[in-house]
């Protein structure tokens, strides 16, 4: 839009952050980030480098997509392999514009968030856009995860805000208000570095 009203916004000051995407193709591109996912390291992607990468992946590859950093530079940590694209809170069009291209080339994507009012809005967005499947986002992960902070005596916090029904599962929502509190991915993080092994 704003190219249109010959306003050119920059490529290169908002990015992407990415784990473990192994592109095929043999430009320096493709073998860099090839590299860098052999060595565990975490990549900032521009929208500048998405429009020459060819990030063809191959057929029906599961792409974990997260919300939050911690899980990328935890996955990192752990020489987890599974590739992971993180949404940083609410998508922008860095972010988008990569997820497009691996769900163009047949990727299929699965989703973590927050189980916050925001995080299950945000994630209605990504099942709407891409048939993401939910990745233990549902009731019973939220159960579980919610009794298992209370049993460790982890601080919680309260829920607050607008309830947002939950589109993949009738049952979330509902048990979120119930229960009250809302938990960021970090309290599931031992559950996603294990998937992402």
């Amino acid at each position: 839009m704003w190219r249109r009203a010959s306003v050119t916004p920059d490529e290169v000051s908002s990015t992407v952050l990415t784990y473990g995407l192994r592109p095929r193709g043999d430009t320096w591109q493709e073998t860099a980030l090839r590299g860098r996912a052999e060595y565990h390291l975490e990549t900032h992607l521009t929208l500048r480098e998405l429009r020459i990468l060819q990030l063809e992946l191959p057929p029906h590859t599961r792409v974990h997509v997260c919300e939050n950093p911690r899980v990328v530079e935890a996955a990192a940590d752990a020489g987890c392999t599974a590739p992971l694209i993180c949404t940083s809170g609410s998508a922008t069009t860095v972010v988008l514009t990569l997820l497009d291209a691996l769900a163009a080339t047949g990727c299929v994507l699965a989703y973590h968030g927050d189980f916050d009012w925001p995080g299950i809005a945000l994630a209605n967005r990504m099942m709407q856009r891409y048939g993401a499947e939910p990745w233990r986002m549902g009731a019973g992960d939220y159960e579980y995860l919610a009794t298992r902070a209370e049993l460790q005596g982890v601080p919680t916090l309260p829920l607050t805000g607008v309830l947002v029904e939950a589109t993949w599962d009738a049952e979330l929502a509902p048990a979120m208000d119930v229960l009250g509190i809302a938990l960021h991915e970090e309290a599931a993080l031992d559950l996603l570095l294990g998937d992402l092994a």
